[in-house]
């Protein structure tokens, strides 16, 4: 190949936030990678079939021109449209030219730490691990190996920016790397900081009128999102860019196997695999099962690619999976990393676990759509963009439709939405202090907290010859018991046996009058410290079965005497041992709302005047399907003399029977002012 230095028309540098981080990964020949890419484009750019496998001199590597078309989009020099895989306009003026200071200009234009390089050795030559250190402490870019810093070196070398002495290993600016530096610049490190955010001049969100509809979700719509993303093959970077070449794919009814050969050739995964991303793209609705093996894109699939493509993928993903718009919401407030947001999502949006990968695809999702940005090491915050949707996702809670039945009052509302922060943020204060092991007392103060919110009496305590925390369940001392309760905080992994003095947590149960004992901490591991447990007779708690019993707890409250049955086991605990007592509390709360309702809905009735005997409401009740098992007299009998005491007064007594008051409304009202008594009290 020829090489000039004439600099006319060089591609458009991106910013360094759009620029991508991995080298060309294509096969290095004998005559090095320049060489090996103008084969690959050559071919490419007579048609030949995408499945050919790729012959390069001196490589064992055998590709596609599929495999590799692959992995050279990202850099920007070739682009897949509707028919096909085609060279970009800078690919082609070089293919034209035979420069390659040309593509060295495409190179950096797109890729990261190209040019930088140059810079770097412009001063002095350096060693490999000089320039890969260079990379991760000034540029952040933290490469777990140093493959991506030995092919930019190797590029360069090819292209004749760079040389190399065998005998010390030090890499040197060619005065052609100095020539090229001067016309092409670098991105200097110092300007990373305060690098603007690309879309601060919005004044409004660029996007599909159709992806703007699915912003606000439907309450139908919310509940039925998951948690999890499902798979998808190649890159998350990419993810937009991976469907979109399926879709074409799937233009028209494409059979199965077709598919899965495209997968293997192109990603190098299983048939399983691929039976898992069709999947995901049936769950996201952007293909249809046209029959038993026959699959084509939807009428949303086909809307791909819009002229918004990233923000409108992000839509239909925000659609279809939990908490990922509501992650703005949240950055809204302040920025945060990755481990709290998956805090967040395992607390307040159902999560199963603390899942930091669930928690990287989304944030890739919504940097490609140019949302959120990197604000520091691991943390991220709002674009300009990004606010602006925030703002619009919040402006479409707030019109939410309002029950009408409801009957709480703006003030009560507001207490309920206090109670319900109070909640999240203590859960997410245990999470966070029970892998704060410098500071265990922030764990043991919250440890209080908590079972103050599960109705107990709880001191903290600590200090030498003393329990963490001493709990008492709130009622007559001859009915009462105590529990002496052990926090154990660590920064990574489980606790193990070694980490807890089973007989110093005994000597506590006996300094205390302790009925029972308990270690929480943030998860247990090994068979070793559950033995340990059982043979002491030491209960064992972990975050997420506290938070567990927290939550159930707000939904159903339970008594002391119930919670006695989860304290007084040994080794790890089985909460569901509580779940017949909170079934008979929702059963009673069941039990009243249809009691009152009936009384008040035969008020109507001229035969019965709304007067009814026990008998006659078991008959209108007892077919109820919400009643499992089938009610019984007695059952009513009890909540009529309840709802008939003086102090309830929300039923009257006659001769010929009992009657309503008042309405549910009335009666909820009165339940809410003891409620609020009790609150001020």
């Amino acid at each position: 190949m020829t090489q000039t230095s004439e600099y006319e028309n060089l591609p458009i540098i991106r910013s360094w936030e759009t620029k991508v981080s991995a080298m060309l990964n294509i096969p290095r020949g004998e005559s090095g990678f320049h060489e090996s890419l103008f084969t690959i484009l050559t071919l490419l750019k007579n048609e030949t079939p995408m499945l050919q496998r790729i012959s390069i001199s001196g490589s064992q590597s055998e590709v596609t021109l599929e495999e590799v078309c692959v992995k050279l989009r990202p850099s920007g020099i070739v682009r897949k449209s509707k028919s096909g895989w085609e060279l970009s306009s800078e690919a082609e003026v070089w293919l034209k030219s035979n420069d390659n200071l040309y593509l060295a200009a495409i190179l950096n234009a797109n890729i990261r730490y190209f040019s930088e390089i140059l810079a770097f050795l412009d001063d002095s030559p350096k060693k490999a691990l000089e320039i890969q250190k260079n990379a991760s402490e000034n540029y952040k870019l933290n490469w777990k190996t140093k493959s991506e810093i030995h092919s930019r070196l190797n590029w360069l070398k090819d292209l004749g920016l760079v040389s190399f002495e065998d005998f010390n290993l030090n890499y040197s600016i060619t005065n052609s790397g100095r020539e090229f530096l001067k016309v092409v610049g670098y991105f200097d490190f110092k300007d990373i900081k305060n690098h603007e955010d690309s879309t601060s001049s919005e004044a409004e969100l660029p996007i599909s009128t159709w992806a703007e509809e699915m912003i606000i979700l439907h309450d139908k719509d919310a509940n039925k999102r998951k948690p999890g993303l499902g798979y998808y093959p190649g890159s998350v970077q990419e993810i937009h860019n991976t469907i979109f070449d399926y879709l074409l794919m799937m233009a028209s009814p494409t059979d199965f196997i077709t598919i899965a050969e495209y997968s293997a050739s192109t990603f190098g995964i299983s048939e399983s695999s691929t039976r898992a991303f069709i999947s995901s793209l049936v769950n996201l609705d952007f293909i249809e099962r046209k029959t038993k093996t026959l699959y084509q894109r939807s009428e949303l699939g086909s809307r791909f690619p819009s002229e918004n493509f990233e923000l409108d993928f992000a839509c239909c993903i925000h659609k279809k999976f939990s908490f990922v718009f509501e992650i703005l919401l949240e950055l809204e407030k302040e920025n945060k990393s990755t481990k709290q947001l998956a805090i967040i999502a395992k607390i307040s949006h159902g999560f199963p676990s603390e899942n930091n990968m669930e928690i990287n695809k989304r944030l890739h999702i919504l940097r490609n759509a140019k949302l959120v940005q990197e604000k520091g090491m691991n943390l991220f915050g709002l674009t300009n963009r990004g606010l602006l949707l925030s703002k619009k996702l919040k402006s479409g809670i707030a019109q939410n439709v309002i029950d009408p039945l409801a009957v709480s009052t703006v003030q009560d509302e507001e207490h309920g939405n206090n109670t319900t922060n109070r909640i999240t943020s203590l859960l997410h204060d245990l999470r966070i202090s029970s892998r704060d092991s410098s500071n265990p007392t922030l764990f043991e103060s919250h440890l209080c907290q908590a079972f103050t919110v599960l109705g107990f009496k709880a001191e903290w305590l600590g200090g030498s010859g003393k329990t963490d925390i001493l709990i008492q369940a709130p009622t007559s001392p001859r009915f009462s018991y105590t529990i002496a309760a052990d926090a154990k905080s660590t920064y990574s992994g489980g606790i193990t046996d070694g980490q807890v003095n089973f007989d110093t947590i005994v000597d506590h149960r006996k300094i205390h009058g302790a009925n029972y004992s308990v270690v929480i901490g943030r998860e247990f591991q090994g068979e070793r410290i559950v033995e340990r447990a059982e043979k002491h007779k030491v209960a064992l708690i972990d975050i997420d079965l506290l938070e567990s019993l927290i939550k159930r707890h707000i939904d159903v409250p339970l008594k002391s005497d119930s919670y006695r049955k989860i304290f007084s086991q040994s080794g790890i605990v089985d909460i569901s041992v509580i779940e017949d007592d909170r079934k008979q509390i929702i059963r009673e709360g069941i039990l009243l709302k249809a009691v009152m309702k009936c009384l008040y809905e035969e008020g109507e009735d001229p035969f019965t005047q709304g007067i009814l005997q026990p008998r006659e409401i078991y008959l209108l009740l007892k077919n109820q399907k919400t009643f499992e098992p089938a009610l019984n007299i007695d059952e009513i009998e009890r909540m009529l003399a309840f709802l008939s005491s003086p102090l309830i007064n929300c039923v009257g007594i006659a001769k010929e029977g009992y009657y309503a008051v008042g309405s549910l409304v009335d009666a909820a009202q009165k339940f809410e002012f003891y409620l609020n008594a009790c609150r001020n009290n």
